[in-house]
């Protein structure tokens, strides 16, 4: 009857996942018994086993070994223990096993027996080393990305972010980790956020959501956000890449407002060039058939000085085209220096102005430190004068005084070009170099390409000076530009 039930205690347990074994639980651990299931497990039978005392310790992987070992040690005092390690097969090879163990003692409660099972869990490992490369690849990806990324819970709580957005948005992982998008008041309008995490949770992403996302300081910043629904540690999460735009759309207003500059110019520069040239061409007409117009000789006199001021006026619209292409193309003006008087230049340009200007009273006060030569480009420096002086009558509309002080020093001399005219906003002066701008003013007939101060300044710039305004709105505008003594 005992040996029909071990038949099938055996038979039994050669069908069990798990191969059952006992040792002794002092000396060597010798094992007492296994079952048949160990061949197709590990490859050997069951006498191989019995037979070698030393069969479990020599089967170990040598690098399991000293982690095992205090395994079994944690057995005499907690009487029950599980531990994984590498067992050699027949063939050579090693598997994965979960051992689990049971101590028994005797009526003396001294250690008796080791019963024990082990559990091929080679297939887990295997699996547990692949999701453990792919979570490594993930996060040397996710540190690795140059666009500030960061993994929120679908509640928005902050669970990591990578070195980028600490670049970008500035923050620390210290200072956002654990904390809410809501808390940290990331989105300016909590309602763009609620349109992802909806996305998400119908499409499971979202795509180029633009939204203002303040940095660290409330730095405003226009982001591009795009999100994913990532499983993350077990659980559902949000995976966004934050794609700084600020710049972009700084650049792409410049441009939109460049392209409206150049449609505009195109306008105005028809329309600058045709007044002067139909001028020319209507008093020609009357002077070619003076005897039938009976012109006098006055007459004839002002219609030629008519004709030669709007010639002069387009030769000088002409040059401000030619010079504005050569500094488009990061071609020099051409600045040709020879030792000469600015005191003289600035005196004859101010002489020429006065003839022209009866309105407004042209005052010139010169430093008595300005040396007598200074090495410049006569004529380049003299349509400098020439315009700022035009732009001080033209916007003094009621006359007044301008002013053409110089003050000079050990490295430099400075002239001030200063009116009592209307003045412009810290708008307008901002962008009074720009190329093609032009400030309006309702009571100011304004006129030219826009080119004048923006050729001005690289004249300035290539004689190794500087250019500075300063204005009030109704109070009149300085214009300083500053030219170096030596080179």
């Amino acid at each position: 009857m005992n040996s029909a039930i071990d038949q099938v205690e055996r038979r039994f347990l050669s069908f069990s996942p798990a191969v059952i074994y006992a040792c002794r639980a002092d000396g060597d651990l010798a094992t007492t018994f296994v079952s048949d299931n160990i061949t197709r497990l590990l490859g050997y039978s069951t006498a191989e086993c019995l037979g070698n005392p030393g069969f479990w310790r020599d089967n170990i992987h040598p690098d399991d070994c000293g982690a095992t070992f205090e395994a079994y040690e944690a057995l005499f005092n907690t009487g029950h223990h599980i531990h994984e390690y590498r067992f050699r097969k027949k063939d050579g090879d090693y598997i994965w096993v979960q051992a689990e163990l049971r101590l028994l003692r005797d009526a003396a409660g001294k250690p008796d027996e080791i019963i024990g099972s082990w559990i091929d869990i080679s297939g887990r490992k295997t699996a547990e080393a692949a999701l453990h490369k792919s979570a490594e690849l993930f996060r040397a990806f996710f540190h690795a990305n140059p666009v500030p990324t960061i993994i929120s819970s679908l509640a928005g709580v902050v669970l990591m972010i990578n070195p980028a957005f600490t670049r970008n948005p500035g923050y620390s992982a210290e200072e956002v980790v654990g904390k809410t998008v809501q808390e940290l008041g990331f989105w300016r309008k909590p309602e763009d956020r609620e349109r992802m995490v909806a996305a998400i949770k119908e499409h499971g992403f979202i795509d180029n959501l633009e939204s203002t996302f303040y940095g660290k300081g409330n730095r405003p910043m226009t982001c591009l956000i795009s999100s994913r629904a990532v499983e993350f540690e077990g659980e559902l999460r949000i995976l966004s890449i934050v794609d700084d735009v600020t710049e972009r759309r700084v650049a792409e207003g410049t441009l939109r407002k460049l392209d409206q500059a150049k449609s505009d110019f195109i306008s105005t520069a028809a329309h600058e060039l045709r007044t002067p040239l139909v001028a020319v061409v209507g008093y020609c007409e009357l002077l070619e058939n003076a005897d039938a117009n009976h012109l006098t000789e006055q007459q004839k006199s002002d219609y030629l000085s008519i004709i030669q001021n709007n010639a002069e006026t387009l030769n000088q619209l002409i040059d401000d085209l030619l010079d504005v292409g050569r500094i488009q193309i990061g071609r020099s003006l051409g600045i040709v220096r020879r030792e000469m008087s600015l005191k003289s230049l600035i005196n004859n340009v101010v002489d020429s102005m006065r003839v022209k200007n009866l309105p407004h009273d042209l005052v010139v006060l010169h430093g008595s430190s300005l040396p007598a030569t200074i090495s410049l480009d006569g004529g380049r420096i003299t349509q400098v004068l020439h315009n700022l002086l035009d732009n001080a009558i033209k916007y003094s509309p009621h006359g007044g005084t301008i002013k053409v002080q110089t003050v000079s020093d050990n490295d430099q001399v400075a002239v001030s070009v200063m009116d009592q005219g209307i003045g412009m906003t810290a708008q307008q002066a901002e962008h009074i170099f720009d190329r093609f701008y032009r400030a309006e003013f309702s009571n100011a007939a304004t006129c030219g390409l826009g080119l004048g101060m923006n050729i001005v300044k690289q004249i300035i710039d290539d004689h190794g000076g500087e250019i500075l305004i300063s204005s009030d709105l109704g109070a009149g505008t300085t214009v300083t530009f500053t030219l170096p003594l030596r080179l």
